[in-house]
């Protein structure tokens, strides 16, 4: 049997769509703006010809010696590269006073005067590559000219220069543009889905049984308010047709229970014979099954309140004396047991005395003769155990459906005795466990929600 699939709940569901929603957004933005600046490959020379001249400049101006020297301040791709990037620094009489790859510069560019200013010049290649930068700086002792070319690009100039665009551009103001609509979308969607929230719970406090209590919002959902008006009709209804069919049992068996009563007693009357005590038996065991029914209808209307307190060791002392003498008739004992003074429990007594009689009048007719235990203990909890043949295989949780009744099951029974007893739990709060004892036998436990 595989496992159950695990339920993902709406906000998470739309939480995840909007996730990629905005990845795809994101993957899209970066393969624009890569494909847009990747084409646009003037723009990107122009940037990286005036990125390496303002390097060449500051260069020149942070030099300590006079004339400047920069052969150490540099990149080092004028090293590795000695075909594709050069610079050269001239005074203001077109004296040389520093440069590297210098023959990479047209000497018809090296010659322009100082007062020419700043220029950038393009030259027409096999590559379309080859560009030349030139600057004036100034410095206290004078002005210097800095040239800078670019024949090729290995070092990956202009690749570099994308990804500083795609950082500046993209990255910087998306990243939090994007964390700052997840965080958004998910607080709205923690708010706006909480009326969901809220009607999944309140759909979860309904009882068989009983009508519905209204579910109260200040601000719901059009949607919301019509699936919850929906709910309420429909338990409506179903508390309608259910209510006819307990009132319907409840009549009948409350019909049959005068006249089996009568009948009970006129058998009694009569003299004993050979067929008269099987006679007896079977009626006994209609009384049982009609009084049942009657408490079978009953159950479900069994409400607890939070001052509802009893003490479990009264109540099960109690019922153990009440069903001593049907024991004896039955050939056997019950054996009582208790490790609490006091065992105090949400609870009301009626109820918990008739599941605690049908676990023992059960036990009994089970239980091949032998002993009943009846332990109350450790905790709020009480125990009857026998030592008949045990429980079927696998039937721990079946037992507990309304008119299951097993192979070696005794006759007369309609098998309702454990299925009230599941009603009666449900409605404490508490639990009913059904397991085979170490030696035999079976072993029923009660637990109820302590009351300290």
């Amino acid at each position: 049997m595989s496992a159950p699939r695990k339920r993902v709940s709406l906000a998470a569901h739309l939480m995840r769509r909007l996730i990629w929603i905005a990845g795809g957004v994101m993957v899209a933005n970066i393969t624009f703006v890569a494909v847009y600046e990747a084409a646009d490959r003037e723009t990107l020379l122009a940037d990286v010809l005036s990125e390496e001249i303002m390097r060449l400049d500051q260069a020149i101006l942070a030099a300590p010696s006079t004339p400047p020297v920069i052969v150490e301040a540099i990149h080092s791709h004028f090293e590795d590269y000695p075909d594709a990037y050069g610079y050269l620094v001239l005074d203001t009489h077109g004296q040389r006073v520093d440069g590297m790859n210098e023959g990479l510069i047209p000497a018809a560019l090296a010659q322009s005067p100082i007062a020419l200013g700043d220029w950038v010049a393009r030259q027409a290649s096999q590559d379309g590559l080859e560009a030349f930068a030139s600057r004036v700086v100034k410095r206290p002792e004078g002005d210097y000219r800095v040239y800078f070319a670019i024949t090729a690009d290995p070092a990956n100039l202009i690749g570099a220069k994308i990804w500083d665009e795609f950082v500046g551009h993209v990255w910087l103001p998306l990243v939090p543009t994007v964390i700052l609509l997840i965080g958004g979308a998910l607080l709205i969607l923690r708010r706006d889905l909480a009326p969901v929230a809220d009607a999944a719970a309140w759909a979860r406090d309904i009882r068989p049984g009983r009508p519905a209590h209204p579910f109260k919002r200040d601000s719901i959902p059009a949607e919301i308010e019509d699936l919850t008006d929906a709910v309420n009709r429909a338990i409506a209804r179903l508390n309608t047709e259910l209510g006819s069919e307990k009132r319907r049992a409840a009549e009948a068996a409350h019909a049959l229970r005068t006249p089996v009563a009568v009948l009970v007693a006129r058998l009694d009357s009569l003299p004993d014979g050979p067929s008269l005590t099987p006679l007896r038996d079977d009626v006994k065991a209609l009384s049982r099954t009609v009084t049942q029914f009657l408490l079978s209808s009953g159950a479900d209307r069994i409400e607890v309140g939070d001052h509802s307190r009893i003490d479990l060791n009264e109540i099960a002392e109690q019922t153990v004396a009440k069903l001593t003498p049907f024991a004896f008739m039955n050939g056997s004992e019950i054996v009582f047991g208790t490790s609490d003074a006091t065992c105090p429990i949400k609870g009301l007594p009626d109820a918990v005395d008739l599941a605690l009689t049908n676990l023992i009048e059960n036990a009994l007719l089970h239980g091949a003769g032998g002993p009943v235990t009846v332990k109350v203990g450790p905790g709020a909890i009480v125990s009857v155990g026998d030592t008949g043949p045990g429980l079927p295989d696998g039937s721990e949780d079946e037992i507990f459906d309304p008119f299951w009744r097993g192979d070696r099951a005794p006759k007369g029974g309609a098998g309702l005795g454990l299925a009230i007893v599941m009603r009666i739990q449900k409605a404490h709060g508490g639990r009913v466990e059904a397991v085979n004892g170490p030696n035999g036998g079976s072993i029923f436990r009660l637990s109820y929600a302590d009351a300290d």
